[in-house]
């Protein structure tokens, strides 16, 4: 009840602080992706797209990838054009062609783009907001219908939304022309190539050049392997002084040793230049520590996690926690090729000279969820986990775009990535039950498929702000709610369709002793520990239950602070990020998963001006 109260004190203070900062100004702001825009590096045009690669260095990012063109005069044949980027050999043509894409006309898929498209008019909030430097999708302003590929071409000013694509169907048009048809959202990416590397140093000391090496598959690591001069270019200062990567002293950084998948393109003059890295280190599947015991896994996420965190500065740490698994190979070796996870996502704030808080203020950080796959390395041969997150994330200064997007766009991004500023936990949750694709008599139902299909609605509604152009997040909500509306939503939903399905309630009963039986026992479990954590008052959401359209980012235009209190309380445990993500997984921990924790602090070259400051709940200790 204490913790309650302390809540209700901190939210009416805070919003008053926000109304009153809102309404300091109506002066335009610039913006951090304006500051971006106006370095040619950050351009896709800057990169011709004809340069090809040595193939032993540097791969493709995706099969298929390239840049999204919006379509502003709309007509009935509804699509978004294609600058292709990348494609499989067999259509090695179309590179650098403008093509068609559109989505698949399949039942399911015609039923999610109506349920997502919206007539778009900009609100008197929203224009607001415009002022205060935050972008909104305005070539979407007046236009109806706008769907959920619209709406990702169109998230910017410009088209310079750069995606992949899984698994397009090509075809010809009755004109002639050249389409792919996807049935699935595509996924943001940063660069069209990827390599391993070494930096190996800096090549003078006012240049962005450095000495790399290549890894070398034939040594198996970067012992005479081919060596190149690359560009890691020092990134602007933002609207706030800060930096968001900064290339200083990266050859000297613990992280070195294990190499960067670094992630770019070439220059007219022939330079690779790096637009997001990745340290290797992190996502191989060697963790720094094993706990397999209970009440050691509990002490370290209360307070292990996040624990000297300022010693910790400019390097990782990878954790796992398997309960009762008798030593570290036994629990590694859990972990096998194409074995998926849930991952969610945590960052916490910026400190130090550069803060960007008072320090007596709490640090809510961001919570969003992805999935992690176990993948084969293409460059090492080994294990690696390969991450895509999907991001509910309000209209911003920085030109996030919520929707699907991989770790290296999202984290590594030199620009608008968070791992040279933020500490971040990633929590890779390993649990069967959510994981399993089920088949009863010929019924299938998966889980992560819908939990992945749920999150892609939210996105998209966050895109267009449900047709106001605005998803703001402010004191009073955040991204953590919605984002964990769509998991709760997601075994309700099932649970729902097998109550009303004689065919898999059959199933169920004359198969007590299946495994899938025992998975979906597990699951239901699952759903109502969630639940309990998401609704600590008892007070179902009506639109959680119903799936009717109110998020808490799309739907607080007209909130006061009366509603705005109410609202919260009852999911007040989901409305700080680090709450719910500590205490989601040992929902999962206790229902018998997994748990990989990937924690990054600050790390890439060394920025003395900032500090990592750990996530709070309510107040920082």
């Amino acid at each position: 009840m204490t913790d309650i109260i302390i809540f209700v004190v901190w939210l009416t203070i805070g919003f008053i602080v926000y109304r009153l900062v809102s309404k300091k100004s109506v002066k335009t702001k610039s913006s951090n992706y304006k500051i971006n825009k106006s370095s040619p590096l950050f351009s896709s045009d800057y990169y011709p797209i004809n340069k090809t690669v040595n193939q032993e260095l540097y791969q493709p990012v995706a099969k298929w990838s390239g840049r999204l063109i919006l379509r502003v005069e709309q007509v009935q044949e509804r699509f978004v054009e294609f600058e292709v980027q990348n494609a499989p050999d067999s259509y090695i043509y179309l590179l650098g062609k403008v093509v068609k894409l559109r989505w698949g006309s399949h039942k399911k898929v015609q039923e999610y783009v109506k349920r997502v498209s919206f007539d778009v008019n900009f609100i008197k909030q929203t224009k607001k907001s415009q002022q205060k430097g935050m972008i909104h999708p305005v070539r979407l302003d007046g236009l109806s219908q706008v769907d959920p590929l619209e709406s990702l071409a169109g998230a910017r000013p410009i088209d310079d939304v750069c995606v992949m694509l899984s698994n397009p169907e090509v075809g010809t048009n009755a004109q002639g022309e050249t389409e792919l048809i996807i049935d699935s959202e595509p996924t943001q990416i940063v660069g069209r190539f990827v390599g391993l590397v070494k930096i190996l140093s800096r090549v003078d000391s006012k240049s962005d050049l450095f000495q790399v090496r290549h890894h070398n598959k034939a040594t198996t690591n970067f012992y005479k392997g081919i060596e190149e001069i690359i560009c890691i270019p020092q990134v602007p200062e933002d609207t706030r002084g800060i930096a968001r990567s900064s290339n200083k002293g990266i050859e000297k950084s613990q992280l070195n040793l294990q190499g960067w998948y670094i992630y770019g393109a070439y220059n007219a003059e022939g330079t690779f230049v790096v637009q997001a890295i990745e340290p290797r280190a992190l996502v191989q599947l060697e963790p720094q520590k094993v706990i397999t015991k209970s009440s050691e896994i509990f002490k370290y996420i209360n307070r292990g996690m996040w624990a000297k965190i300022k010693l910790l500065k400019g390097k990782c740490q990878t954790v796992l926690l398997a309960d009762n698994q008798k030593n570290k190979q036994t629990a590694v070796s859990q972990w096998k090729l194409g074995d998926k996870a849930i991952a969610i996502h945590l960052f916490g704030g910026i400190g130090g000279e550069k803060a960007e808080t008072a320090a007596w203020l709490p640090v809510p950080g961001h919570l969003s969820y992805g999935i992690a796959e176990v993948v084969r390395d293409s460059f090492t041969d080994e294990l690696r986990f390969d991450i895509i997150y999907y991001q509910v994330y309000g209209h911003n200064v920085d030109g996030i775009v919520s929707g699907s997007i991989t770790w290296a766009a999202y984290m590594g991004s030199l620009w608008q990535g968070w791992l040279g500023t933020r500490p971040v936990s990633d929590i890779l949750l390993k649990y069967e039950p959510i994981t399993t694709d089920y088949d009863f008599d010929g019924v299938k139902l998966s889980p992560l498929t819908e939990f992945i299909e749920e999150q892609r609605e939210i996105m998209a509604r966050y895109r267009v702000g449900d047709g106001t152009g605005a998803s703001i997040i402010t004191p009073t909500a955040s991204c953590v709610q919605d984002s964990n509306q769509a998991l709760y939503a997601t075994v309700h939903d099932i649970r729902k369709f097998v109550e009303l399905n004689p065919t898999i309630n059959d199933w169920l009963k004359n198969n007590p002793e299946d495994k899938q039986t025992q998975y979906f026992k597990e699951l239901i479990s699952l759903g109502d520990n969630l639940e309990k954590q998401l609704i600590p008052l008892g007070v179902i959401r009506k639109d959680w239950q119903k799936n009717v359209k109110d998020l808490f980012g799309t739907n607080n235009k007209n909130d006061n602070i009366i509603t705005t209190v109410i609202k919260m309380l009852k999911s007040w445990r989901t409305v700080f990020p680090k709450r719910a993500q500590d205490e989601t997984t040992k929902i999962f921990i206790k229902q018998g998963a997994m748990a990989w924790v990937l924690r990054t602090n600050q790390v890439g070259g060394f920025d003395y001006t900032i500090a990592p400051v750990a996530p709070t709940t309510l107040f920082k200790s």
